[in-house]
């Protein structure tokens, strides 16, 4: 004998839920299913339209079958998502850096060439990433199906910095008065100098840099400064600020990675000097990757901030 549609719906609906909950059930979705069909025909319709719209309105049997028995059909359901978006935001934005930068350093000690330093700590942050998702959606999936309850409580400390009172006039300040202590160091370097060396006071920075690479650094930081004080007075991030951010964080790295490529950085005095207590080549070679990526860092986030700043902006 052929099953009518409303036999098939309900043992396909149940058939999902434990064995002690299925006959409540059945006697609950019949009885549902004949009153929404009987209403039907009183309004007109042929049994069997009648039957198969009833059928429909309630749904795939799945979705159905998921609210008798209280399991929701997502992976992560709104206790967790919150969280879980969170948490994985800020296992993206710190870990995965670190990852590439921490492969392209090891590979700089290694004195691999530069196009098998960019293209290892691109693959190696492109895996991380997949695993970050992968793992952090897992954990999460699980704490969600077991019916763990989320402890921390959401309070107003937790609210953002209003965007019109980030980077203030005093923070613009403070950074015009460090780059101008910089540019008094470096002057102070070149004419009387800090290292004292065999009875006399003796120049860090090599005397190639002047004048022109100092010229270009000192130009640099006159830009900053400008920059820093416009900012301040704007009160909020722009797509013009952050362009300029933008390229300032690049013409300051790409000074800095040159200057440590040719080797021009540190005098030459300072160089014997250090060798002279152990720091040989490969050291300073090491220390000088070290210093580079620590630079490309810094402008990075200066970078990602300014971004984020546009975005909460609009």
């Amino acid at each position: 004998m052929t099953a009518t549609l409303t036999e098939r719906y309900v043992h396909d609906t149940i058939r999902r839920l434990p064995v002690d909950a299925r006959d409540d059930v059945r006697r609950e979705l019949e009885g549902s299913i004949a009153d929404a069909v009987e209403a039907r025909v009183e309004r007109g319709a042929a049994p069997a339209e009648a039957e198969r719209l009833a059928l429909e309105d309630l749904g795939d049997p799945a979705a159905l079958a998921s609210g008798f028995a209280d399991r929701p059909l997502t992976l992560i359901g709104p206790r967790f998502f919150l969280l879980w978006w969170r948490m994985l935001k800020l296992l993206l934005w710190s870990v995965t850096p670190l990852a590439g930068a921490g492969v392209a350093i090891g590979h700089a000690v290694a004195a691999d060439p530069v196009g098998t330093i960019i293209a290892e700590a691109i693959v190696v942050m492109i895996s991380v990433i997949m695993h970050l998702f992968f793992w952090t959606t897992v954990v999460f999936a699980i704490l969600d199906r077991s019916g763990a309850r989320v402890t921390t409580r959401w309070t107003v400390d937790r609210l953002p910095e209003a965007p019109e009172r980030q980077g203030g006039v005093v923070d613009a300040v403070a950074s015009v008065v460090v780059l101008a202590l910089v540019a008094g160091a470096v002057l102070w370097d070149r004419f009387r100098g800090f290292a004292f060396l065999e009875d006399a006071w003796s120049s860090v920075l090599s005397a190639e840099l002047w004048p022109w690479w100092i010229g270009g650094l000192f130009a640099i930081m006159l830009a900053e400064a400008v920059f820093v004080l416009v900012r301040a007075t704007r009160g909020a991030w722009t797509r013009g600020l952050a362009v300029v951010r933008t390229a300032l964080a690049v013409v300051f790295v790409s000074w800095m990675a040159t200057v440590l490529g040719r080797g021009i950085l540190l005098a030459p005095e300072i160089g014997a000097a250090l060798s002279g207590i152990g720091v040989g080549p490969e050291v300073m070679r090491i220390l000088a990757i070290l210093l580079a990526a620590g630079v490309a860092v810094g402008a990075v986030a200066s970078v990602v901030q300014a971004w984020n700043g546009v975005r909460r902006g609009r």
